[in-house]
């Protein structure tokens, strides 16, 4: 897959997503799957790992967890 940006080689890798939920809350998302362009660094998530990170926050927020870090691989 070419970089939407510059056109560049995308590599597999991991990024940080970090999110502001409503009243404040923070959740950061680590070691999140992602497409990481070789030349410029952009960063891509397929939609399938989305819906997964998606979810992992509406289990956060259910579980009254106002900041914290979660782990992509230990809980999708």
């Amino acid at each position: 897959m070419l970089c939407p940006l510059c056109k560049g080689d995308m590599s597999p890798g991991k990024t940080i997503l970090p999110f502001e939920l409503k009243n404040g809350k923070v959740i950061v998302v680590l070691n999140v799957p992602a497409r990481i362009c070789d030349q410029c660094g952009e960063e891509y998530v397929d939609m399938d790992v989305t819906r997964k990170v998606e979810q992992l926050l509406d289990r956060a927020e259910k579980d009254g967890l106002s900041m914290g870090f979660v782990e992509y691989g230990a809980a999708a």
